[in-house]
């Protein structure tokens, strides 16, 4: 009895040691494989990173060294094409409006009396007063105002109480709007550049001494296709021009083809417009007197009284001014100074 129990302690102690053994070996061999499974997957995802780091950094240093090759290529191409550098130019001066009057108009007056010194003449005596003559009712007096260009001129200009031509520049980048200023008047005038002898700031396509028949017939027909109702034109400085006889020959030979008119505005004692007039047969109309040989007012209402005389004594007279606001403020008060004398357009004389 006591041997039988003892081998079933015996063979229950074995089978319950082995279940536990077993059951460890499992769990181990369990862990080991899952350790070896991860280990190997870890090993495998590091060495992946390492290769596609490695790629990258392969991939770069190609596309790197592709760049380096293809600017050293072109550099090479460029080497003998570069651009020259532009010189530098001055800077520059970029004058108001009143200040380019300013300037038009001391030009314009300087080169008149160089050329009354040269032929003996006194500024203060007209270039052409006929002997008294006889007409009817009042004497005629056209006042001509040069240089417009700018709308602040045409708004005094339409202030004055009597009639005044006024004389348009054709239009620039520094003026672009006189075709457009011109249609505000009646009676407008073109004021034609040409070349004079001291001027040294000449608005652009300035008609100068030598230019062919061409040019100046080009020139002429694109004014004229500008301002297609105006038909006289007078001369702005050209003391130099005009006192040429071939280029004025020229110029008023192909004005009278156009059938448009020149008038002298006698910025050179020296003029050869009389002469070149006479050969074609054509009336000449010409200054007798600026008014503002000076911008003072005083001296404005002097020559203004001038004006007057002239036209009592031959019946009329043309008077040229320009768009200062000295000028301009005169003659809107100037209505009584001229009560003798009747204001006409040029057309009119």
């Amino acid at each position: 009895m006591a041997k039988n129990s003892r081998k079933k302690r015996k063979s229950h102690k074995k089978s319950g040691l082995f279940s536990k053994r077993k059951i460890a070996l499992i769990l181990l061999a369990c862990f080991a494989a899952f350790a070896i499974v991860y280990g190997v997957n870890y090993f495998q995802l590091i060495q992946s990173k390492k290769e596609n780091q490695k790629s990258t950094e392969i991939l770069m240093d190609k596309m790197k060294k592709m760049l380096d090759e293809e600017k050293k290529r072109l550099d090479s191409l460029l080497k003998y094409k570069k651009p020259k550098e532009p010189k530098k130019l001055p800077p520059v001066t970029i004058m108001k409006p009143k200040e380019i009057e300013k300037e038009t108009h001391l030009s314009e007056i300087k080169d008149y009396k160089k050329s009354l010194e040269k032929e003996d003449i006194k500024l203060t005596k007209p270039l052409h007063v006929d002997k008294k003559v006889v007409y009817s009712g009042k004497p005629k007096l056209a006042i001509i105002i040069d240089d417009v260009a700018y709308v602040h001129q045409t708004r005094l200009i339409k202030k004055i109480p009597f009639r005044v031509t006024p004389s348009f520049f054709p239009p620039t980048k520094r003026h672009p709007d006189t075709i457009k200023l011109a249609k505000d008047f009646r009676f407008p005038m073109i004021h034609l550049p040409t070349e004079a002898l001291s001027f040294g700031r000449p608005e652009p396509e300035t008609l100068k001494v030598g230019d062919s028949i061409q040019i100046m017939r080009k020139r002429i027909k694109q004014i004229k296709k500008w301002f297609p109702s105006v038909k006289y034109y007078n001369n702005h400085t050209g003391s130099k021009f005009t006192a040429d006889f071939q280029s004025m020959d020229r110029l008023m030979g192909i004005m009278k083809d156009e059938n448009l008119y020149f008038v002298d505005s006698r910025t050179t004692a020296s003029t050869k417009a009389p002469k070149v007039a006479k050969k074609y047969g054509l009336k000449l109309y010409s200054k007798d007197i600026f008014i503002d040989n000076s911008i003072e007012k005083k001296l404005i209402k002097k020559q203004l009284l001038k004006a007057v005389a002239i036209a009592k004594k031959r019946g009329y007279a043309v008077a040229i001014g320009h768009p200062h606001e000295n000028t301009l403020k005169v003659l809107i008060g100037a209505k009584d100074m001229l009560k003798d004398v009747e204001l006409v357009y040029l057309k009119d004389l």
